[in-house]
């Protein structure tokens, strides 16, 4: 979790003359979403990309259609963007003066940097000490931890409203919190469903940028439980939220994972956490209490 929804513009112009170019919501983006907007310049336009979080991201610039039309780079086109700053990702011209130029672009961003390089460490077990915990999904779990973003992910059964700490110190890269919990789960809902698809988008979370361009994602939250700020930093052990049940989930619980960016998809890594090592593959499995950090 989880691909920044994907951005839409369209132009349709007579002519090259100066243009405002709104950008469309595409479906239901976060406000953390990337933005495209497209500049006039002396001899066609330029597609910016406006990166807005408190973390890199990686964009690509594509057609959706086109007419009359070239781009430099050709498109598909890839940026890294820091953290709230902008960039050019393609300049465009007319192929021919005197016919219209009309062309759709879609943007889609990825968080994180794709040259980042993980460290080895050791992560604090995200509950407090007197929490009971039972993992209720481990690495390679079958229900969901089936893919690249969530292979090496951990589902914490925990009841909604337990507090939720820093696994790691960091800068807070992306906070959504304003989706409801999930209705008592139907089977007819599962993986491969229409409706459970749409719940993968519809979690709330945490994202954690750290200082080796690592991420950590505390996902599934309740409603409204971030209690930290996009751009805030925290320290290992501070309160960052509330646990919940949203997004494709079968009970309360929560869904934490490490992840890089790497090459506009989400990867998650395995990982060291203290009291529960070595991490299960599957269900079931208890873990004790946090031991002494490295």
């Amino acid at each position: 979790m989880s691909l920044l929804a994907p951005v839409v513009i369209a132009l349709a112009l007579p002519s090259l003359a100066p243009v405002n170019a709104a950008t469309p919501t595409a479906g239901a983006p976060d406000s953390c979403a990337a933005r495209v907007r497209i500049e006039a310049t002396d001899d066609g336009y330029h597609a910016w990309a406006d990166n807005p979080l408190p973390g890199p991201i990686e964009v690509r610039l594509r057609y959706r259609q086109r007419h009359n039309t070239v781009s430099s780079p050709a498109l598909p086109a890839r940026a890294t963007i820091p953290a709230g700053s902008s960039v050019v990702v393609a300049a465009f011209r007319v192929a021919d003066p005197s016919r219209p130029v009309d062309f759709d672009l879609i943007l889609d961003s990825v968080p994180g940097n794709p040259s980042a390089q993980p460290r080895d460490v050791t992560y604090l077990l995200p509950l407090t000490k007197d929490t009971p915990v039972m993992i209720d999904q481990g690495f390679a779990g079958s229900f969901s931890h089936d893919d690249d973003e969530n292979r090496y992910a951990i589902d914490f059964a925990v009841p909604v409203g337990t507090a939720v700490l820093a696994a790691r110190d960091g800068v807070v890269m992306q906070v959504i919190d304003r989706y409801p919990d999930t209705p008592r789960n139907n089977p007819a809902e599962h993986r491969g469903a229409g409706p459970a698809d749409t719940r993968l988008r519809n979690a709330n979370l945490v994202r954690i940028l750290h200082d080796d361009g690592s991420m950590a994602v505390y996902a599934h939250l309740q409603r409204g439980g971030a209690v930290v700020a996009q751009g805030q930093r925290v320290r290992t052990g501070q309160h960052i939220g509330w646990s919940g049940n949203t997004g494709f989930s079968t009970g309360p619980h929560l869904h934490f994972a490490v992840q890089v960016n790497r090459g506009m998809r989400l990867v998650s890594l395995p990982f060291r956490m203290e009291g529960a090592s070595p991490i299960p593959s599957d269900s079931g499995a208890s873990v004790g209490e946090p031991g002494q950090r490295e």
